[in-house]
């Protein structure tokens, strides 16, 4: 196993991935994860990686390989326009993604990959559908997990919030969707996914959210607001009031002082 480094460009000297300075160009990932091998870590170097079309990671065909940002969040990942980032392949692998800053890219994942999402910030500045999702997961009888984690959805025309399986857990994430242009009713299709601790649902109208969309019996300690209006019971100490957000509406999704959701994270 190996640690290559990767940059948007490529380093000022020769690319051999080595190190920050002849780090591989992102055009040259295949290179990099080869070098890698099984068990390495591709890091990316701070700066914007721009998709203009759709991705793949798939560790080169290895079992197991970590796709992590260099510093928190120094590595943005956006797409040009909504981009499909497609993880893992035909072949059973293990993947950890982490630290990344990204838009406008949802992930879709094989069915023969278990993979670990951690530590992503998730803002769209594309209003759509579909890709807007910001997750899209395929496959059921695998395992996935995301933890720690900041998404801002953005729609302006109906769909699905999320499209998972019941493998899928979710741990310390919150997910604010904003859907203020979408008919009644026009998000549906949740997906309920596994054991979901922690975290905050929330949309800036009540109205667009079908009533079936989340199925909370899973959730634990969470804070749903205006995610289902149909259904306030269900889970364990969840709490249905406004999170209250520092800016929801710039993506600010820090908690102020007397938000509910600071004793919800915390019951026994």
């Amino acid at each position: 196993m190996a640690t290559v480094y990767i940059s948007p460009t490529g380093g000022t000297v020769t690319q051999d991935g080595t190190t920050p300075d002849t780090a591989y160009a992102y055009s040259s990932l295949d290179s990099a994860e080869s070098d890698a091998q099984n068990g390495g870590t591709i890091l990316f170097l701070d700066g914007t990686y721009t998709f203009t079309g759709n991705q793949t990671w798939d560790c080169g065909g290895f079992a197991d390989m970590t796709y992590k940002s260099l510093n928190e969040k120094g590595a943005y990942l956006i797409g040009s326009a909504i981009r499909q980032l497609t993880i893992g392949s035909s072949t059973t692998t293990t993947m950890k993604i982490e630290g990344f800053k990204q838009a406008n890219i949802y992930w879709r994942g094989n069915a023969a990959t278990t993979y670990t999402i951690n530590r992503i910030n998730h803002v769209d500045t594309i209003s759509g559908s579909r890709g807007s999702l910001g997750i899209f997961f395929s496959g059921s009888s695998n395992t996935h997990s995301i933890t720690n984690s900041v998404f801002v959805i953005d729609y302006s025309t109906s769909d699905r919030f999320m499209h998972t399986s019941s493998g899928t857990t979710i741990n310390n994430c919150s997910f604010l969707l904003k859907c203020s242009s979408v008919t009644s009713n026009g998000i549906t299709g949740f997906d309920t996914p596994g054991a979901t601790t922690n975290t905050i649902f929330m949309s800036d109208n009540a109205d667009a959210i079908a009533s079936s969309v989340i199925d909370i019996s899973n959730c634990t300690n969470c804070c749903v607001f205006q995610m289902d209006s149909g259904d306030s019971s269900g889970g364990t100490n969840n709490v249905f009031e406004d999170p209250q957000f520092v800016d929801a509406a710039n993506g600010d999704l820090r908690l102020r002082p007397f938000s509910p959701c600071i004793g919800a994270g915390t019951a026994s």
